[in-house]
């Protein structure tokens, strides 16, 4: 079977993005520590203060208030509220040609047999024991010592951090919107990752999902979605686990489980307040069984962004 079933992202199953941001006016001034949702004195005070770490806009005198109704939004007083609710979103594909083996870890270092092709800035993937039951976590080049060394500014992981020792373990470059997985075979399960940045200045948190274009398929054949929330080796599966382990509409933050057939988006992270460099990610498992129609699988995954307003 290896050599004729083989699922293809590149060009077959495009990762896009879509952030729905329905930003409203409001007071608020804030920082990555703080916020202040109105300022108002009496006498006194400035129109705008600032400093390398804040921005405060002042009014002087008058009392300031707002009202609604289904049809109206009502700011009142000097300068009424500016609420400036900010959100860079960014999604990162598995580049698997990017594939180096990993020797070893301490912390934020990880030891790699050759850093040539990574870069400052790059996001990485770490992944323990890949296939069956990997270990992944996500992090952001920070600086590059030397040709075996890779340092990341920190490491978001699914609850347990990658140990690696050198046996099945390797690093992955997470660039551009495509993933081609292995040769898909009824003796192994294909894996690839997906992981998103999240800087969001919105009070009441936010949720990612992903809307499928629909299931896993070649013509109309497809690889059906996991439906026991394991993806089993030698069965015709597909799904995937998301690294939040705290989610409220889904099932993917506790097994694995399918995107659906296109119908309807599915949660893959959420968060409950503002968040600054909030990452998660999702590993895609695929797997086939020796009848299985072999050929190119192909499927579109969009990955939405919608603040909690």
């Amino acid at each position: 079977m290896r050599g004729l079933v083989k699922m293809m992202l590149s060009g077959f199953v495009v990762v896009s993005l879509l952030v729905l941001a329905p930003f409203q006016a409001e007071s608020a001034m804030s920082s990555t520590n703080y916020e202040i949702q109105w300022d108002n004195v009496g006498s006194g005070g400035d129109d705008t203060s600032s400093s390398p770490s804040y921005e405060l806009r002042d009014s002087i005198g008058g009392i300031p208030g707002s009202a609604s109704s289904a049809s109206y939004d009502e700011n009142s007083g000097y300068r009424a509220g500016v609420y400036d609710q900010t959100v860079d979103y960014e999604i990162f594909a598995e580049d698997v040609n990017s594939q180096v083996a990993a020797t070893s870890s301490s912390g934020i270092t990880v030891s790699v047999t050759t850093s040539a092709g990574f870069t400052v800035g790059d996001m990485i993937a770490v992944v323990q024991d890949e296939g069956v039951s990997q270990v992944s976590a996500v992090g952001v080049i920070t600086t590059i010592p030397d040709g075996i060394t890779i340092v990341v500014d920190e490491l978001h992981d699914n609850g347990t951090a990658p140990v690696i020792d050198g046996s099945n373990d390797y690093v992955y470059r997470l660039s551009g919107s495509t993933i081609a997985l292995p040769t898909l075979s009824p003796s192994t399960i294909s894996t690839g990752l997906v992981a998103w940045d999240v800087n969001a200045d919105v009070d009441q948190g936010y949720s990612v999902y992903v809307l499928p274009n629909h299931e896993l398929t070649r013509g109309s054949t497809p690889i059906p979605d996991v439906s026991d929330g394991s993806v089993t080796i030698g069965t015709s599966e597909y799904g995937a686990r998301s690294s939040d382990l705290t989610l409220a509409s889904s099932t993917f933050d506790t097994q694995d489980t399918g995107f659906g057939s296109g119908l309807a988006p599915v949660q893959v992270a959420s968060r409950p307040a503002a968040a600054f460099s909030s990452r998660d990610f999702v590993s895609l498992k695929t797997t086939v069984s020796s009848t299985q129609e072999a050929g190119s699988y192909a499927q579109d995954l969009t990955f939405i962004f919608v603040g909690e307003y």
